[in-house]
């Protein structure tokens, strides 16, 4: 996204352009989340420049981006230019996930660990049995029938 926005309008005042320039933004940076991350990337990333003109336009970073709008409009500034360029990053550090270099080996339970298991969740059936409250009663039929006596007896 490379645009300028123009602050000035006869009927809208300053502050609500400077809303729906902000808005645009976040739309432009949801859309551009929604595309599909080539191979190898975790996370989109966001270059910004912000200044008065194309020519002052400073980086920035995005977090800060709504801030430095916020400044150059208290400076007076009546048009923002803002450029944001979408890049796919494969995200240093350590993995979330870090896979074993070995697969370590599996023991079986042994008899009394497995009947301690078998207790534990004896014990927790029973006290969510206790919580429970009983079923409620089924509502009754009723003995005469539904249509009135008078409509019958009309017909």
């Amino acid at each position: 996204m490379k645009k300028t926005f123009k602050l000035e309008h006869p009927k809208i005042k300053v502050p609500r352009v400077v809303d729906s320039v902000k808005h645009d933004i976040k739309k432009y940076l949801k859309k551009e989340r929604k595309n599909t991350l080539p191979a190898g990337a975790k996370y989109w990333g966001f270059d910004c420049k912000l200044g008065a003109s194309e020519e002052t336009a400073v980086e920035v970073q995005l977090p800060s981006l709504t801030k430095s709008i916020d400044a150059l409009v208290e400076k007076n500034s009546m048009t923002i230019f803002v450029e944001i360029t979408a890049k796919a990053l494969e995200g240093g550090g350590t993995p979330a996930v870090e896979t074993p270099q070995e697969s370590p080996e599996v023991e079986e339970p042994s008899p009394e660990t497995e009947s301690l298991r078998q207790d534990r969740r004896a014990a927790a059936r029973r006290k969510a049995a206790e919580t429970t409250p009983p079923p409620a009663p089924k509502a009754a039929k009723p003995i005469w029938p539904t249509q009135s006596l008078k409509s019958s007896q009309e017909d």
